[in-house]
């Protein structure tokens, strides 16, 4: 049963290094294992989720893993299916003709780096540099279904002919006599750290296999059932298995129950997985995802594409990634981000106001599905309240010394007791406008209320509207240690004192939106405005705008960690600005700082913050930061803002030379006459795939590096003949490079003309060639002499012509071939004398091609040359007579000068050049005027208009040509003076 394996499983001669499988076995850990888990401390709806299903060639994703060079490799009923950070690339029978079968049934990774693959009546494959190569297995094996390396480096597989096992000496299928059970289906196998292997037979239990000796784990050893359907080592070294009825574990010569897991003890655990951190993840049929992690056991059944799925495979990579491939939807990930985003299942999840009160709840407010509290770790929706507000949309929230809970909404405030009754207040309460923005608790009792029309108090049951403030629109109050309250209006700021509205010793920032403030110990006062940050210290204001990296970014809330960092939430998403740089920036050291932006690859489901109210964002008192935003709160936990610090790996994964795929490990000479060279790169690196950043550098070519951003390939044409390096580097989501990055060199041959030797034998000839025309030339001129009279007649003449012809050139446009502007300054100069001397009248049209830089623009210039000398052929076909003449008078400006042409005439003639370009019907999608490209033409005319000179003639045109554009393009009109007549 045994067959011969020419070179095994790459790992010949282990018998001989056997005393080194303990370290090697440590150093493949180390290699492999995850550099961080996942959070157990998140929900698991508060992770990363993402769904790739559509880019998958078949959704039923049946084993996970991963290639040193950070490659994801997914085999499929499709093929096998490599994933580097983008797309998708199948691999099949099209791709790879080695393959028997596009089946793919299993992958491992064995610990150097060898990729295996297990297919459904296709045997087994292993990749060595881009190809797969088929391994001989003994006759009956057909299929593969499980691969996994033992701590000797043998490979073990589960076939449909039973279990097999691969080492130097080839590969041996285990039967009866090496103390496995007949042959029978196996559904998981797994291999632990001791070198034991444990395999879940169907009906049978547990194989354990553990130097040579063979054990059968059933009911009797402790499994609620001997229908056993995965298996997995936990962090710790413990072996679970997942059944029909349930999770167990392993311990002490049998297995038992997690007590923890119960609520999974009736259900079919088809799928389960530990990982780095020691956390369980099961996948129980018709529960969704569950997790057993050190403080807690949870389940999430309300993730996209996962309800009713299977889940057929777990697997995570080296940043701690979670993916989880299911029976037909294709592969997910999880992963961990900087901010967690918190949603709840309610009829909104826009949230514009967050509030802690002093019981330590937090309140959310939200756009169409009212209050909310944050409990376990989901929004849940105070149904009871709710039914009480007069309005499911809520804009502020703030409590009284009195413990009530005050929240305002657009049909005016209610104050929620702590005994639970409602007390609300609008219009015919005296509130001076109904959607309430703000709140502020007053030092000598009661409560500051802004609103859309102004500002009020209420007290007790009394609301006072403040006189002054009525139709001011209210998104901001405090009431500082003086008692002086502080007004952020829409439309600037102001200050109440004992009765007197002033503008607080400023301007009153005009112009400008006041949405926050954030009181210092100190006695500054920071503004969040419509425009960035300010700060009001001493009467004085001091605007962080631009030079902040606020570019006309609102800025909506305003909190402090404690650490030296504000953070502020935006129309532009969360963003974190060191104080020490706005110090530095203030005391005039630095011209210019940058926040740090948050956004979706963050962990926000929607980069957009909410505002323009009062308490948008909340610090609670534990630390942690709320945002409000358009799809839920975003919880910032400044002492757990998660860091990746692995540089990523690279790899450049394609070279195309003129189109031609060449292997990119082995481009070696090609040429001669390259024409373009195209190198396609990745980085592997999945936490925030979007966020990844490339440089790139053809040595022997660029001087600097080249920042891609987010672009994956590098296009080179018509590289001169030479040796190259191709290098590209790439940072994670957080910017930490890997600056070794990868490289492929490569020489591009010189055609035979560019070689040295060719351009010697050129040299050479050319010296000859010289030589001989030197000799020539000495004949030539003893000939040439005896005919230097005739010759120099012949040439005056010929002067005489090219004088004329240059003379005529130098009267024409370059590019249009009709006359350019100097000719018609001479014409026009002429005109006038006859103009003068004969009294007949003179017309000058001047005509503009409409949003022609926009033409320019959209279509190109080479575009824009074409149309420019079209229209300039139409405007001259359309002359009355050879008299009449048609110029480019600059740019896309044309002017045409008629002799003897009154105002009647001369408009007669506008209009016919206005139809004459129509009639091209060149598209211009960029134009406002028409579909196609239209010209504005302004007439000017002696007759009718006062003019002294042919200046004034060009002027009046000018002017009225402006009129033409000013009253929307593709039209005539005269000088001012004439159309009055």
């Amino acid at each position: 049963m045994a067959t011969a394996a020419s070179d095994g499983p790459d790992l010949r001669g282990h018998r001989e290094h056997r005393g080194w499988n303990s370290l090697l076995l440590a150093c493949g850990l180390l290699c492999c294992a995850p550099v961080f888990a996942l959070d157990p401390e998140r929900a698991i709806g508060q992770l990363t989720h993402v769904w790739y299903e559509n880019q998958l060639p078949q959704g039923t994703v049946l084993s996970i893993a991963q290639r040193d060079d950070g490659s994801m490799w997914f085999a499929t009923y499709g093929g096998l299916v490599r994933h580097s950070g983008a797309g998708f690339d199948s691999i099949d029978q099209r791709v790879a003709p080695a393959l028997r079968s596009s089946a793919i049934t299993a992958v491992h990774v064995d610990r150097a780096g060898t990729l295996w693959v297990g297919t459904l009546n296709g045997g087994l494959y292993r990749r060595r540099g881009r190809a797969l190569e088929p391994m001989p297995l003994p006759e009956r094996i057909e299929s593969v279904f499980g691969i996994v390396q033992d701590r000797a480096g043998a490979l073990w597989l589960t076939t449909n002919a039973g279990v097999a096992r691969m080492d130097a000496d080839g590969t041996r299928l285990l039967g009866i006599d090496s103390g496995f059970p007949p042959r029978g289906f196996y559904r998981a196998i797994v291999a632990d750290a001791q070198g034991g292997v444990w395999i879940a037979a169907d009906g049978l239990g547990v194989v354990h296999w553990h130097d040579g000796a063979v054990e059968i784990l059933d009911t009797g050893r402790g499994l609620p059932t001997n229908a056993v359907y995965s298996l997995a080592i936990d962090a710790s070294g413990t072996v679970w298995a997942g059944t029909q009825a349930g999770p167990v574990r392993y311990r002490d010569g049998g297995f038992e129950r997690e007590p923890r897991a119960a609520a999974l003890d009736d259900k079919r655990i088809y799928s389960l997985f530990g990982d780095s951190d020691g956390t369980l993840w099961f996948a129980p049929l018709g529960v969704g995802i569950c997790r057993l992690t050190a403080s807690r056991f949870d389940c999430d059944g309300t993730l996209a594409g996962m309800p009713g799925e299977t889940v057929r495979s777990m697997f995570e990579d080296r940043e701690g990634n979670v993916w989880m491939g299911t029976t037909s939807s294709g592969v997910h990930r999880f992963s961990d981000s900087k901010l967690v985003t918190v949603t709840g299942a309610m009829a909104s999840n826009a949230v514009r106001a967050v509030y802690e009160d002093a019981t330590g709840t937090l309140w959310v407010g939200t756009d169409g599905a009212g209050l909310a509290r944050y409990a376990d770790q989901v929004l849940q929706p105070a149904d009871g309240i709710n039914a009480r507000l007069p309005s499911r949309l809520v804009r502020a929230i703030e409590a009284d010394a009195a413990g009530n809970l005050w929240v305002g909404g657009t049909e005016g405030a209610s104050r929620i007791a702590p005994d639970g009754s409602v007390r609300n207040f609008g219009i015919a309460d005296g509130l001076p406008g109904t959607i309430v923005f703000a709140f502020a608790p007053a030092r000598d009792g009661g409560m500051w209320v802004g609103t859309l029309q102004g500002v009020a108090r209420i007290d007790g049951d009394r609301v006072i509207g403040i006189e002054g403030t009525r139709g001011d629109d209210v998104r901001a109050l405090h009431e500082d240690a003086d008692g002086r309250l502080w007004i952020g209006l829409r439309s600037g700021l102001r200050c109440l004192a004992a009765g007197v509205l002033d503008r607080c010793g400023t301007d009153g920032l005009p112009g400008m939106s006041v949405f926050a403030f954030r009181p210092e110990a100190d006695g500054d006062l920071w503004l969040g405005t419509s425009i960035g940050m300010m700060r009001l210290r001493d009467g004085k204001v001091a605007a962080f705008t631009q030079r902040a990296g606020f570019y006309g970014d609102a800025v909506f809330a305003i909190l402090d960690d404690d650490d030296g960092f504000f953070w502020v939430s935006s129309n532009r998403g969360i963003a974190r600005i060191a104080r020490a740089d706005i110090e530095a920036l203030d005391r005039g050291e630095v011209a210019q700082i940058e926040p740090v932006w948050f956004g979706k690859d963050d962990g926000m489901l929607s980069s957009q913050a909410n505002g323009a109210s009062q308490t948008p964002a909340w610090r609670s008192r534990d630390g942690r930061l709320w945002f409000g935003t358009a799809n839920g709160v975003v919880i910032v936990d400044p002492d757990r803002l998660l860091r990746n610090a692995l540089p990523p790996p690279v790899a450049v994964e394609q070279a195309l030379v003129d189109g031609r795929d060449v292997d990119p490990d082995d481009v070696g000479r090609i040429g001669p006459g390259v024409g373009r060279i195209e190198l396609r790169y990745a980085a592997m690196s999945y936490v925030a795939p979007a966020a990844v950043r490339y440089r790139y550098r053809m040595q022997g070519f660029d001087r600097e590096w080249i920042d891609a951003g987010t672009g994956r390939s590098a296009v080179y044409t018509n590289l001169p003949p030479g040796p190259y390096e191709f290098r590209v580097i790439a940072s994670n989501n957080d910017g930490v490079w890997n600056d070794t990055g990868a490289s492929v060199r490569f020489a591009i041959v010189p055609s035979w003309y560019e070689t040295w030797w060719f351009r010697a034998l050129a040299a050479l000839a050319a010296l000859g060639l010289l030589a001989a025309v030197y000799r020539v030339r000495l004949w030539r001129l003893h000939e040439r002499e005896r005919e230097l009279t005739r010759e120099v007649a012949q040439r005056t003449e010929a002067l005489r012509t090219a004088n004329a012809q240059l003379q005529r050139l130098a009267s024409l446009d370059g590019l249009t071939r009709i006359a350019n502007r100097g000719a018609f300054n001479v014409q026009l100069a002429l005109a006038w004398q006859a103009h003068v001397a004969r009294g007949e009248p003179l017309s000058v049209l001047l005509c503009d091609i409409d949003a022609f830089k926009a033409y320019n623009d959209s279509c190109g210039h080479l575009a824009g040359d074409a149309a420019l000398t079209a229209v300039a052929g139409a405007l001259s076909d359309a002359l009355r007579s050879p008299a009449d003449l048609a110029a480019r008078y600059g740019g896309e400006e044309f002017a045409v000068l008629l002799p003897a042409c009154g105002v009647a005439q001369a408009h007669t003639v506008a209009q016919r050049l206005l139809d004459a370009v129509r009639a091209l019907r060149i598209d211009h999608p960029a134009s406002e005027a028409a579909a196609h490209i239209t010209i504005s033409v302004g007439v000017a005319s002696t007759e009718g208009l006062a003019v002294d000179a042919s200046d004034d003639l060009v002027r009046a045109a000018d002017q009225a040509l402006y009129r033409a554009k000013a009253g929307g393009r593709d039209r005539v009109c005269g000088s001012a003076q004439a159309s009055r007549q």
